[in-house]
């Protein structure tokens, strides 16, 4: 094998590692806007915000505040006619889990885990970050960063049942939205359960 050849097949393997690193550390900024709006709430919100969660480990501390969407709007209970043994759930099994985090910490991992039906972790439409981009939605847990300039660059490496967050440095400081919206940078990962109960609750911690 002459020297030229080497050389192209290494920088071949270079490009091929450097694609691959870029796919698993990518990650998708959604708005609010695309899951609904304060009209039409009840089609869409499964379960409030919690209260706020503190998390330790490795010395990091980070405080965490969960929700649950209806991904297509179908929150039986806001159905007409509802099938009362699907009360309480998204009809068609597809959800969308919020977390929201504030931490003074450097380098804080956010690792969700027991996924059920994340059925395609390499496309990244079904994790990232979630961003306060409508004023006709002011009551859906999001960070607000309207255009989301200022979203970190993070990492996030998914595999079938668990997607680990990466923030480099802090986190970032962002202003309170509504009450609702909550304070801090929110993430958000989506599920398609093979039927929509029981509801599969991620775990949550940090690294």
């Amino acid at each position: 094998m002459t020297l030229n050849r080497i050389a192209s097949k290494f920088a071949l393997i270079v490009l091929t590692v450097l694609c691959a690193a870029t796919m698993a550390s990518a990650g998708t900024i959604r708005g609010s806007s695309d899951n609904g709006e304060d009209s039409n709430a009840p089609n869409w919100l499964m379960l409030g915000r919690s209260k706020s969660t503190t998390l330790t480990a490795n010395g990091k501390v980070a405080t965490m505040t969960r929700e649950i969407i209806c991904l297509n709007q179908d929150d039986e209970n806001a159905f007409p006619s509802p099938t009362l043994t699907s009360s309480g759930s998204c009809d068609t099994g597809d959800y969308m889990y919020l977390f929201q985090f504030q931490s003074t910490s450097a380098n804080v991992g956010v690792a969700i885990g027991k996924l059920v039906g994340f059925n395609n972790p390499a496309n990244p439409a079904n994790y990232g970050v979630m961003i306060c981009d409508s004023p006709n939605n002011t009551i859906e847990m999001c960070t607000n960063d309207p255009t989301g300039a200022n979203i970190p660059s993070f990492s996030a490496n998914p595999t079938k049942t668990s997607v680990l967050f990466t923030v480099p440095g802090t986190f970032p400081t962002y202003s309170a939205g509504t009450a609702q919206q909550g304070q801090g940078l929110t993430f958000f990962v989506i599920t398609k359960q093979a039927a929509p109960l029981p509801i599969a609750l991620p775990s949550v911690g940090i690294r």
